[in-house]
């Protein structure tokens, strides 16, 4: 068949006791418009997460400018009160712009940003959704029970979280952006009879 046009499919497999689920939908078989977003949420299974936002990931429109949109950001968070930890930095940031094209130095050292955003499970709506992560990509990191989310904030400020291995510290994490039509999840705590359980009612 050239066109599954089942609106998700989910492949997975186990390695060292760490499941990755790649979870797959068709935005022209979907008949609601937040398909991504129902993934994430039923992934989230009502709880609280981390979306962490490193800006030298950013299309380079974003990238090699993002001071502007993280101010607005950090507007909006104050907002709606969402707690969060912004760190800057100097970093060596690809440039696909004219240098490029010419075979000159292909990145320069630029600023760049890191964001971490904690969410309840009530705060990740999908107003939220769209208006603070619609327009970029970010990894979520879901918590577990006894997660501190302080220390974990305070880890992605330091940028000491990437010497972690996420599938100990988080119950699950995957790296969205709405433009794609694929999430990758890492997780030791859902096999996969209970990840289809959980996107068999998405429709």
């Amino acid at each position: 068949m050239l066109f599954d046009k089942r609106l998700i499919t989910c492949k997975s497999k186990q390695d060292n006791e760490v499941y990755t689920h790649i979870v797959e939908y068709h935005k022209a078989a979907s008949k609601i418009e937040n398909v991504h977003y129902q993934i994430v949420k039923k992934v989230m299974e009502e709880r609280a997460v981390i979306v962490d936002i490193d800006t030298t990931l950013f299309a380079p429109n974003l990238r090699l400018n993002p001071t502007e949109y993280v101010e607005k950001l950090k507007q909006k968070l104050a907002d709606y009160g969402i707690e969060h930890k912004i760190s800057r930095s100097k970093k060596e940031v690809l440039d696909a712009g004219i240098g490029k094209i010419f075979s000159m130095k292909a990145s320069k050292v630029d600023v760049a940003y890191r964001i971490g955003m904690y969410f309840t499970n009530e705060q990740f709506s999908f107003d939220h959704y769209k208006e603070l992560l619609g327009a970029v990509g970010y990894r979520i990191c879901i918590l577990k029970e006894d997660s501190n989310k302080e220390d974990l904030l305070e880890l992605f400020y330091s940028g000491m979280i990437d010497d972690l291995d996420f599938a100990d510290s988080f119950y699950a994490h995957f790296y969205c952006h709405e433009q794609l039509t694929q999430l990758q999840v890492m997780t030791r705590y859902i096999d996969e009879e209970k990840m289809k359980r959980l996107l068999a009612d998405i429709v």
